[in-house]
């Protein structure tokens, strides 16, 4: 490979961007990240924390932090849609976003409601430490080139222009981004079914939320808003649906911004009543997915790669899972013990996610128009109200969504078995080690760690069923594979192998019985491996391989094929 300026270059620091660069920190990969802004977007924006971006964020060290910086968990549990905020109430959706089903506990972090920025502060304190990484504020990317095995990127900063190389370019630059135009990558779907002004604001409006707390405050008269909270110090955001055709969002500025707000409160709001509008961001709702994530050694992420309804909040959560799923691809083939096409997996695996949480955001916010469509008739029955946010509660309730994630195709080797059968695939979850899957949480007790998830993180994982012989095998694959490893911090961590001290640098071994407790099989029934099974883990928590009567030789086998791809 020809000397370059970084391993990987990341255009944009927003969530995915910054994810993507403590995931490749943590995996002892450089990187150089460079924004366009010169710090923190201070507006909330993305709020939704959903529960395996928070497993992914406890792995990381920082999920203290974004627990402290979120609302309480009864602010998690329902939606309201009322006429205004003071006024009459239509009806309210209970929200199954915790991942506690019938007192069984489906993982070990919660599912939160923050803000981007609160978030955004939160990931730079933990690059603060990280020397792999470079962040360049102020630096805005001018042109991207490729050729002889490295990205060229043209970047401007107050200094004047310069260029950097790198191995490979991440675009993580959001919409508009500058990265997937340079391609010419054209986005798929629906690009504009709203226009919306992002108001954030400051006010008390505890007479008419206290009592009732909610994730959200839908209203419908005088105009199609919804109220969000943002912190415990009065913070709100409010999101105003205006009409093009009658307004320009060059209008709305704070003042006319708070004069929409205050109707949407109540016709019978004070005029002394305080409330202090700060910013005023126009968008546009989409709902598209780019034609393609990847140009040569470019790969796209986050709102460059798709841009969801916030219906639903899986926009940022999706983000930072594009950049779980692909750090470590770049790891692996960094460090020499996968080949490039392992690289490919990652549009064969999130192109389909993204589609697929996209089409459930629109549905989302189909469902709230229907509800909003029946009170503006005026003729609507309680009864219709009624069965309208019945037939909304998928949006609130999408715990299926969020931990049932799978990949059809890709870095796996299907077992031929069938996903678990729910009636509702949305709302429902079943733990399931099939491959593809999120790797189930359960409950361990092993060098620190208190769920099974501690275990996938800078390698993969083997777990076996006692009776499976896979040291000789290991051993043939290390002598093979000398000093091959996913990045500088897997060497660290391979696991002894029962001290056999010959562990395959890319893989750590658990025993069933022996490694980890499992005294009521439940771990073993959870997995779907007995005492002469195993299953691999890829380092992103996604079951690869699995099979119930397995050798050695067969369960490396199954790996070198994967990394190999």
């Amino acid at each position: 490979m020809p000397a370059t300026d970084t391993t990987v270059l990341i255009v944009g620091a927003g969530p995915a961007g910054l994810s993507m660069a403590i995931l490749l920190g943590r995996l002892g990969i450089d990187a150089i990240v460079v924004e366009r802004r010169s710090g923190i977007n201070p507006h909330p924006r993305a709020r939704s924390v959903n529960v395996r971006t928070a497993e992914l964020m406890r792995q990381w060290g920082v999920l203290d932090e974004i627990e402290a910086a979120s609302l309480p968990l009864p602010w998690t549990e329902q939606f309201v849609y009322c006429e205004t905020l003071a006024g009459t109430e239509i009806g309210r959706v209970v929200t199954g976003v915790q991942p506690v089903v019938n007192g069984v506990e489906l993982s070990p972090a919660p599912w939160l409601l923050t803000s981007q920025d609160r978030i955004e502060e939160i990931l730079l304190r933990r690059l603060a430490g990280m020397d792999e990484v470079q962040i360049c504020w102020d630096t805005e990317l001018v042109e991207v080139t490729q050729g002889d095995g490295q990205v060229t990127a043209e970047v401007r900063d107050p200094s004047g222009s310069r260029h950097l190389t790198a191995r490979w370019l991440v675009g993580a630059d959001g919409a508009a981004s500058n990265v997937r135009r340079s391609l010419d990558i054209e986005m798929d779907g629906i690009a504009s079914f709203g226009t919306m002004i992002n108001c954030q604001f400051y006010a008390d409006l505890s007479p008419w939320t206290d009592h009732r707390p909610a994730a959200l405050y839908w209203t419908t008269s005088p105009a199609r808003n919804v109220f969000q909270k943002i912190d415990t110090d009065n913070r709100w955001l409010c999101q105003l649906n205006y009409d093009p055709s009658t307004h320009r969002a060059e209008d709305f500025s704070t003042e006319t911004a708070a004069q929409w707000i205050r109707r949407s409160i109540g016709p019978d709001l004070p005029e002394d009543f305080d409330l202090r509008v700060t910013d005023v961001i126009p968008w546009v709702m989409s709902s598209t997915v780019a034609e393609r994530f990847r140009d040569g050694r470019v790969f796209l992420i986050g709102d460059a790669a798709h841009q969801l309804p916030p219906t639903g909040g899986f926009g940022m959560n999706t983000a930072v899972q594009d950049a779980h799923n692909l750090a470590w691809k770049f790891a692996a083939v960094a460090g020499g013990h996968a080949g490039e096409g392992l690289l490919g997996t990652y549009e064969t695996e999130r192109a389909p996610v993204a589609q697929y949480n996209a089409d459930r955001s629109r549905e989302n916010s189909r469902s709230v128009g229907r509800i909003r469509r029946l009170v503006e008739s005026g003729t609507a029955t309680v009864e219709q109200k009624r069965e309208a946010l019945r037939a909304s509660t998928q949006y609130g309730n999408w715990l299926g969504m969020d931990l049932g994630l799978r990949y059809d195709k890709g870095c796996l080797i299907p077992d031929g078995t069938e996903p678990p059968q729910v009636d509702d695939p949305v709302s429902e979850y079943v733990p399931t080690a099939r491959p593809g899957h999120r790797a189930p949480h359960l409950p361990i007790d092993l060098e620190g760690a208190t769920s099974t998830l501690d275990l996938y993180d800078t390698q993969f994982v083997l777990l076996c069923g006692a009776a499976v012989d896979i040291e000789a095998a290991i051993d043939g694959a290390h002598a093979e594979a000398d000093g091959v490893q996913l990045g500088a911090a897997a060497e660290t961590e391979v696991d002894a192998n029962r001290d056999s001290g010959d562990a395959h640098p890319a893989l750590r071994v658990l025993w069933l019985g022996i490694d980890l407790d499992d005294p009521s099989g439940g771990l073993a029934a959870t997995y779907g491996i007995g005492e002469e099974g195993a299953v691999l883990v890829r380092p992103d928590g996604h079951v690869a391989w699995r099979d119930p009567q397995t050798t050695g030789a067969t369960a490396m086998a199954a790996l070198n094929s994967l990394l190999m791809h």
